[in-house]
């Protein structure tokens, strides 16, 4: 999967499971949202990440529907918004898929909000790491 996620000048590539569901990317697991529910595929096939269990716990703080159940490729084609969690790239909107445009091609108002919820979190519960430590 990486090498086609390569030559398609991909940045990530989605994992598919062993049924044809959409399982996770390559590196991070990834939700959609269509008409303001957020949904998410089953950690079946997959290990759950930290910053996907932090975000569900956000998705439901904000108030939003939260669906954890098999999707499509093609439901990630027609989605409203679509992001990526992880370590590295905390939430990360996805704005294009396999060429197609999700939504707008613009980063969505749940992607924000949720952004926004999980800075303030990250913000107010993590530890400063010193930019000049003093030897």
């Amino acid at each position: 999967m990486q090498i086609e996620g390569n030559n398609a000048n991909a940045n990530d590539a989605i994992m598919l499971d062993n049924d044809g569901y959409v399982s996770e990317t390559n590196a991070t697991n990834i939700f959609l949202v269509k008409k303001g529910c957020v949904l998410t595929p089953h950690a079946d096939y997959y290990l759950p990440g930290i910053t996907r269990a932090t975000i569900m716990e956000l998705v439901v703080k904000e108030k939003f529907e939260l669906m954890e159940r098999r999707i499509s490729l093609s439901e990630f084609h027609a989605a409203d918004e679509v992001w990526t969690t992880g370590t590295m790239g905390e939430l990360s909107p996805v704005v294009k898929i396999d060429g197609r445009i999700i939504g707008d091609g613009k980063v969505g108002p749940v992607t924000r909000r949720l952004q926004n919820a999980y800075k303030k979190l990250t913000e107010e519960s993590g530890a400063p790491i010193p930019t000049n430590p003093e030897t």
